[in-house]
């Protein structure tokens, strides 16, 4: 007979018993809980994954396409990875520096999306990739028009529209 705690001796130990008196859950790997706490500890790293995901095909499609339609793909994509780069000014004015900066902003608005979308899918019955994602898009889509109209402000001012 397997010895089970038991509050009383003589009483036969329950279900919710033994399992209630379970020191620590370990986590079912893949299960939902485990699931969870995933998505909680790397969504922000995830976030920052789209980023230079998106950062390396503007980099390849600008060297599979040479010419003006390899550099507008690369364009739009690096506009996105860095959505920061149009309030620096980068298109009209480049730097090192600039390029830094933009990058480093950019890398923890990513963290920080991907982990304020991580939590607002940690509160579902079902958590996954797949909601991640699909809120992940949703909340990107403002960084992303908000870089396509610093880009067409700044055309604007420059004279270019």
């Amino acid at each position: 007979m397997v010895d089970t705690w038991c509050p009383r001796r003589d009483a036969p130990a329950t279900y919710d018993v033994r399992v209630s008196s379970v020191p620590s859950r370990d986590l079912l790997p893949g299960g939902i809980f485990s699931t969870r706490r995933q998505v909680r500890r790397i969504g922000g790293l995830m976030g920052i994954g789209v980023a230079v995901g998106l950062w390396l095909t503007g980099v390849i499609a600008e060297w599979i396409l040479p010419g003006i339609v390899g550099g507008a793909i690369s364009f739009v994509l690096m506009v996105m990875a860095l959505p920061v780069m149009p309030i620096l000014g980068m298109p009209a004015v480049g730097g090192s520096s600039r390029l830094l900066w933009a990058m480093a902003i950019s890398a923890t608005l990513w963290w920080i999306l991907g982990q304020v979308v991580a939590l607002r899918v940690a509160q579902r019955p079902v958590v996954g990739w797949r909601e991640w994602v699909k809120e992940f898009v949703t909340l990107s889509l403002g960084f992303w028009l908000g870089a396509a109209m610093a880009l067409a402000i700044g055309a604007l001012a420059l004279g270019a529209l």
